[in-house]
């Protein structure tokens, strides 16, 4: 079960569990510094529409879908675990890539957010020195 009110049967009539928890953590990543930018919303968006092969459209719809479980959402052990459960290693590399890249849109890193990278990418099983290789690889990729 991903929460309290919904349970995996209901989430997989209307969207695969692993797509939903994965988008989930995206937008907990992206709404980390109180808002969800423009920059963030097009790196979720192709994340997903790359990840899960899914049409712009599809991909939006499973936002709402998520967004609505990480609002009911008391901390993030039950999406980061049946990612971690159900995603090879690179998989889970490449969400961690993906939080960075979130992270940075804005051209800031506040404290909270390094920390809630950190925090989740433990939680999906990453070390701590992937999780590094992962944050380097994206600052690369950024000119930074």
């Amino acid at each position: 079960m991903l929460t309290g009110k919904t349970s995996e049967a209901q989430l997989r009539q209307q969207h695969d569990p692993l797509r939903l928890a994965t988008a989930g953590i995206l937008l907990d990543i992206a709404y980390a510094d109180g808002q969800f930018s423009p920059a963030e919303d097009g790196n979720v968006v192709g994340f997903l529409t790359e990840r899960f092969q899914l049409s712009p459209d599809d991909a939006r719809e499973l936002l709402e879908a998520a967004d609505e479980i990480r609002k009911e959402m008391v901390d993030h052990f039950a999406l980061t675990n049946y990612i971690r459960k159900n995603s090879p290693l690179a998989e889970r590399i490449d969400i961690v890539k993906t939080m960075w890249r979130l992270v940075y849109s804005d051209g800031q890193l506040s404290q909270h957010e390094a920390y809630l990278v950190r925090k989740l990418a433990d939680l999906l099983g990453l070390e701590h020195h992937v999780m590094i290789d992962a944050k380097s690889a994206v600052l690369r990729e950024l000119g930074r």
